[in-house]
């Protein structure tokens, strides 16, 4: 530590106290090389402890929801949070990349793709209707096929319109 503090690499206080802002901070891994066959700490989590239902995705102290807000509003965190919020993250960037190799979850412009082009094979769908059934229900009725079908053509237009376009439920209200 005494060469640390002399290189300046470890911060001292005014009565020559070692800074305890830096305790916990990982400033030694940075500072010197672990001796042979030393402790090197915990192995890292595997994938399936990240994904665990009960697995803290905080970073210790802070919160992933309010890390944004904090860091664009000025309001730093410590290097030990600011640490763990890194590696949070690229665990989570590592996770999210095998679930979408493995097809586990798919992009959302793919997904919205999908629901529109079946939305509007639905459409089609219903848009014919009237005319395949029509001549039918008008045989069984015993009357003319085209007042049958020009009916049921205009209820299922206001149908599709009272339906409305396709929205997905991607989007945050």
């Amino acid at each position: 530590m005494r060469n640390a503090v002399k290189a300046g690499k470890l911060s001292v206080t005014a009565d020559n106290r070692i800074d305890a802002a830096l305790a916990g901070t990982g400033w030694r891994q940075q500072n010197r090389r672990a001796a042979e066959g030393a402790d090197r700490g915990a192995d890292p989590p595997s994938v399936s402890a990240l994904s665990a239902p009960e697995a803290d995705l905080s970073a210790g102290s802070v919160q992933i929801d309010n890390f944004i807000a904090d860091f664009l509003s000025g309001r730093m965190l410590s290097r030990a949070d600011a640490e763990r919020v890194k590696e949070n993250g690229a665990a989570a960037k590592n996770l999210l990349a095998t679930m979408q190799e493995a097809g586990d979850v798919i992009d959302i412009g793919v997904a919205e793709a999908i629901l529109f082009d079946q939305a509007r094979e639905f459409r089609d769908a219903w848009m014919n209707w009237p005319a395949r059934v029509g001549p039918m229900i008008a045989a069984e009725l015993g009357i003319a096929p085209d007042p049958v079908v020009e009916a049921l053509i205009k209820h299922v237009q206001q149908q599709l319109d009272d339906l409305g376009d396709p929205a997905s439920a991607f989007e945050e209200d």
